[in-house]
């Protein structure tokens, strides 16, 4: 009989029954995400439509976005590179989903992984929490408020270039990236907690294990892209705490010190964004925990460090091993800063055409932030490509595809600050997002700029390149931003 061959073997029967409609499932997801998907008959890898696993490999080796590149070269603008998740490799579609008051929201899935217990401004999908964060943030990273926060920058250069004088009177190599780094963190913590406020040497004892958490935050990438892990271990943390990740415990505990180091000082020239926060939200009856300032300092870290770091980094290198263009930005800082200590204001750097090119094409080469910033499609969805994108679809769209795209920058992987100044830059400049775009665009734009003028003009203006260096491309791994892995020294000398 037929039914003897499909007698269960003994023992075996509660096992199989069990794991059978388990099988049942995975096969029919499997089947439905390739055949059945509203996204069936979008291209891309058979891999991308079956399951995340392949565009978290791609991710987790640091690629992420070069290899989303190599399948738009491959498949065309429009990519399916998840089970519901396309990229677009467009202009527009960046704009579209970018702009003013866009209805492409926060995919949560994707940035709820940037937060511990409290959400931050990074991190809010929801538009009216955003809304509400971001209103007593925004006076203190206003243009006007920036310009006023200039003793800051300077305050925080002044003693790195001190030190990178005496390395160069003694002879040694300067490590670019780390002292830029150094000065990123450095101009952070004093402007959220203000300047002269928190201990020195604490703050100097914190910043190796600071840059630790941050340079292992790429181990994240497992929580974006599989959040039902991130909610069992979020659960499992708060019954058994000991599994609530170190790196968190850390920043928590740093962020408690500074916060009370800045409340107790009374030697602060100048008050933090914090303390500005905190008046503004008095006067209207609201207030914000420790624990939700300490979230927002958190992403700060994160955020405002090596971005702004790895874009100085950038143009000091490229700039050093291009001498015409070195010595024709030192003759230009010359014109304001006549002696090699002097500290022109932020309106005098802006007022300088070849810093300004410097500064863009630096953003542009560097392209700090290159991974995915995921969005959702609005309930309406959206014909892209001549393909309906149904609603809740996720969609990416790298910054990096527009700023290495060779048909508006000729020879893109090559620093040319010069493209800036030509007839056409205006032009160019509706390529260049490096902080994003609309409502949730980088809040700190203003301020990483000032960073920026500042550190290039003072190294610049300070030091020359000494002759014989050989130039390398810089080696770095692409996550969410862009992470170098290799120090970039230089030997200089003083100049006149």
């Amino acid at each position: 009989m037929i039914s003897d061959y499909l007698q269960l073997p003994k023992g075996y029967e509660i096992p199989i029954l069990f794991l059978t409609p388990i099988l049942l499932n995975f096969v029919g997801t499997i089947l439905y995400n390739v055949f059945f998907h509203p996204l069936a008959a979008v291209p891309g890898l058979l891999a991308c439509k079956v399951c995340r696993a392949w565009l978290y490999l791609a991710e987790r080796g640091g690629d992420g976005a070069n290899t989303v590149a190599a399948l738009h070269k491959r498949y065309g603008p429009l990519v399916r590179i998840g089970p519901n998740e396309v990229s677009i490799k467009d202009r527009e579609a960046f704009v579209t989903t970018n702009k003013q008051g866009s209805r492409f929201l926060k995919d949560p899935a994707f940035y709820d992984a940037f937060s511990s217990n409290h959400g931050n401004l990074f991190t809010f999908s929801n538009v009216d929490e955003h809304s509400k964060r971001k209103r007593p943030m925004s006076p203190s990273f206003s243009r006007a408020s920036t310009e006023q926060h200039d003793a800051i920058v300077h305050v925080t250069i002044t003693p790195l270039v001190e030190e990178v004088a005496l390395s160069v009177r003694k002879g040694e190599s300067i490590d670019l990236y780390s002292v830029m780094r150094r000065f990123a963190i450095k101009s952070i913590i004093s402007f959220c907690y203000g300047n002269n406020s928190v201990s020195p040497h604490y703050v100097e004892s914190v910043i190796p294990k600071l840059f630790q958490v941050v340079d292992e935050s790429p181990k994240d990438l497992l929580l974006q892209h599989f959040p039902l892990l991130r909610k069992s271990l979020t659960h499992l943390a708060t019954v058994f705490p000991q599994l609530f990740p170190e790196s968190i415990k850390f920043l928590q505990m740093v962020g408690m010190e500074l916060l009370s180091s800045s409340r107790k000082s009374s030697s602060a020239t100048q008050p933090g964004l914090f303390k500005e926060m905190q008046t503004l939200l008095k006067v209207k009856d609201q207030s914000l925990t420790d624990d939700e300032l300490i979230a927002e300092s958190s992403t700060m870290f994160f955020a405002g460090t090596d971005t702004t770091a790895t874009t100085v980094s950038v143009a000091l290198w490229h700039l050093i091993h291009q001498p015409d263009d070195y010595a024709r930005l030192q003759d230009e800082l010359r014109t304001i800063m006549p002696d090699v200590n002097s500290g022109p204001s932020l309106r005098e750097l802006e007022s300088l055409p070849f810093l300004e090119a410097c500064i863009k094409e630096s953003l542009r080469l560097a392209c700090p932030v290159r991974g995915r910033l995921p969005r959702v499609f609005p309930p309406e969805g959206l014909e892209v490509n001549g393909f309906r994108i149904p609603a809740r679809t996720v969609v990416s769209s790298c910054i990096s595809y527009m700023t290495y795209d060779e048909e508006v920058f000729p020879e893109p992987w090559k620093f040319r600050p010069g493209r800036w100044l030509q007839d056409n830059s205006k032009d160019l400049d509706g390529f260049l997002y490096p902080f994003s775009r609309g409502t949730r665009s980088c809040i700190g734009q203003s301020l990483s700029l000032a960073e920026q003028r500042v550190a290039i003009s003072q190294m610049v203006r300070r030091f020359s390149p000494r002759k014989g260096m050989q130039f390398r491309e810089i080696v770095g791994k692409e996550y969410v931003t862009y992470v170098m892995e290799d120090k970039l020294p230089v030997m200089l000398e003083e100049a006149k």
